[in-house]
């Protein structure tokens, strides 16, 4: 059952196995793989739309959420009555209060005039995007065994482009097909790029196959000591070109730090894990459809909404818009419940939270075994942050071209340039995430801080568009011959999200977007994390029944305000 929060009706019953608070898509992927399970669930959300900070909002509504999350919020708007009510004397309410996750917001309308004419409920802009999926990755698996797949459209990513160091941008070969097209690569590099790709083929086929094929499939892997080796000094034994070996790292494996500087290259690629990327990659151009990677209809946050419903009708209790306290145990600090607004207690045996929430230190004097208890998961700590943008255009980057990829390799825009910058470009036309004749392009790289994170994007929006107007904040080195070609600039938006959270200590908490294109490191979390809550139960087990996820009464194809 799903609902909007309504203080005068009692949520019912008042205990559960488990209570997930927040939509995102690992908490709405916990709070169905437990319903599925069998566990009575209560999925709470303080917002009125599903997804967090995972959602698709609105235009008119993306700066007042990103805002709220950026500045100091109010008391009013972050705290929930700590008083205790007349026979839980017991319990301490904890209010919840919100982690300022955003930073260095930036929006500027080129084009007033020409937004205006339509509606901005019409856009539906991706929070944590660029992201894709791709066909034979995790996220569709998943998709698949909880039975939600036959629920979702999605677009394909029609082509895949990878921008050099001389300012041109070259199609990906992400086919045997499409090598042997490409006019740019010469023969040499072709033959090698074959070669390179049969050897990787040879070395799956073998690690798949437990017999072995006529015995001789260890003679067809890759060795050990290659698969631990940097996955760059591998492809330099391969004697692949400078050209190639960017092809692979950054617009197929996704490599984000230049693996060339070892001894200063922030993540190390191994080859062993490089293989792994590969392999998801052309796995996913075997399926039947025409492309590698997809894109949902209406954005990425009907993938919560989505998986939401499927959550409700296994029967787990959803509300939406309900602010809520933690109750803990006055002398021990365990985890006992939730309070709502109305002062109504509900209580369950774990809490799962959105990780964008923090909640007040337990008491000093709590028993060390708390802290050791099966609640406690610590985030992961990563010190970088994630600069994305978002830009509104009039035409697409690629003549005849809705949906596309393209990768800035490190490097490319200038030597300083550490970081692979991914930028996707969805039409409205295709996706209906806005008006017909309109693009939104989606663009992210990790960075240290806000300066270096802004300026890369800027630098990658100057490469790629040209503005309505005069006046470029961006114009450093536009010509007159690339502007006629360069898609017009309407609208554009930058802002930094932290991928650092502190640590939660006594409540299991889900991961936060991160800055991958696909969601295979959120959803091995988050099976982590399931796992952790329910070590006896299957993650989604392997079936793909489909239920009827119109049961609550919610639009399954659409989010709301589509019509």
């Amino acid at each position: 059952m799903s609902q909007l929060f309504d203080d005068r009706i009692p949520i019912t019953p008042s205990t559960f196995d488990l209570i997930v608070i927040g939509t995102g898509l690992p908490g709405s992927v916990i709070a169905a793989a437990a319903s599925t399970a069998g566990k009575a669930v209560l999925h709470l959300d303080t917002n009125q739309f599903y997804g967090g900070h995972f959602a698709s909002l609105p235009l008119d509504d993306l700066f007042p959420f990103l805002n709220s999350h950026a500045s100091p919020p109010s008391s009013s708007s972050t705290t929930t009555t700590t008083t205790t009510i007349t026979g839980h004397d017991d319990y301490t309410a904890l209010p919840l209060t919100r982690r300022l996750l955003y930073s260095d917001i930036e929006t500027v309308t080129y084009a007033p005039q020409a937004l205006a004419q339509h509606n901005p409920k019409r856009f539906y802009i991706d929070l944590s995007g660029p992201k894709v999926l791709f066909l034979a990755d995790k996220a569709t698996d998943l998709l698949w065994r909880s039975g939600v797949s036959p629920f979702l459209c999605f677009k394909g990513i029609e082509m895949k482009s990878i921008y050099d160091d001389i300012g041109e941008l070259w199609n990906v070969p992400d086919s045997r097909v499409a090598i042997f097209k490409d006019k740019r690569l010469s023969l040499m590099e072709k033959n090698k790029l074959m070669r390179f790709f049969k050897l990787v083929w040879q070395h799956l086929e073998a690690a798949s196959d437990e017999q072995g094929s006529e015995g001789n499939s260890e003679s067809r892997k890759i060795s050990d000591e290659d698969l631990e080796s940097p996955f760059v000094d591998f492809l330099n034994r391969m004697e692949l070109p400078h050209r190639i070996k960017s092809i692979i790292l950054y617009a197929i494996a996704m490599v984000d730090y230049d693996q060339d500087d070892l001894e200063a290259c922030k993540s190390i690629l191994k080859t062993r894990d490089g293989i792994e990327r590969l392999a998801i990659f052309y796995k996913s151009r075997l399926t039947n459809a025409p492309e590698a990677m997809i894109y949902p209809m209406y954005g990425h946050g009907n993938l919560s909404g989505v998986i939401s419903r499927r959550a409700a009708v296994k029967g787990c209790v959803c509300a939406q818009r309900v602010p809520v306290a933690v109750l803990t145990d006055k002398d021990s600090g365990q985890y006992k419940g939730v309070r709502l607004a109305s002062g109504q207690n509900l209580y369950s045996d774990q809490l799962v939270m959105d990780p964008t929430f923090k909640v007040p230190s337990l008491p000093i004097s709590s028993p060390p075994d708390v802290r050791a208890s099966p609640q406690v998961l610590s985030l992961k700590d990563d010190k970088r942050k994630v600069a994305r943008g978002i830009c509104i255009t009039t035409s697409s980057l690629k003549p005849d071209i809705s949906n596309c990829l393209l990768v800035y390799p490190p490097g490319s825009l200038y030597p300083e340039q550490e970081a692979s910058i991914r930028a996707i470009q969805i039409g409205g036309s295709s996706a209906e995430v806005c008006p017909k004749g309109m693009f939104v392009v989606y663009l992210s790289v990790l960075c240290d801080d806000a300066k270096q994170g802004k300026m890369l994007l800027r630098d990658a929006m100057n490469a790629l568009l040209k503005l309505a107007l005069s006046g470029n904040p961006y114009d450093r080195t536009l010509d007159s011959e690339d502007a006629e070609v360069k898609p017009t600039l309407l609208w554009s938006m930058l802002y930094v999200q932290e991928l650092t959270t502190d640590e939660q200590g006594y409540f299991l908490s889900t991961p936060m977007p991160d800055a991958n294109l696909d969601y295979n490191d959120l959803i091995d979390s988050t099976a982590v994390l399931f796992q952790t809550l329910y070590p006896h139960e299957e993650f989604f087990p392997g079936t793909h029944a489909v239920d009827n996820l119109e049961d609550d009464g919610s639009d399954v194809d659409a989010p709301k305000g589509t019509e």
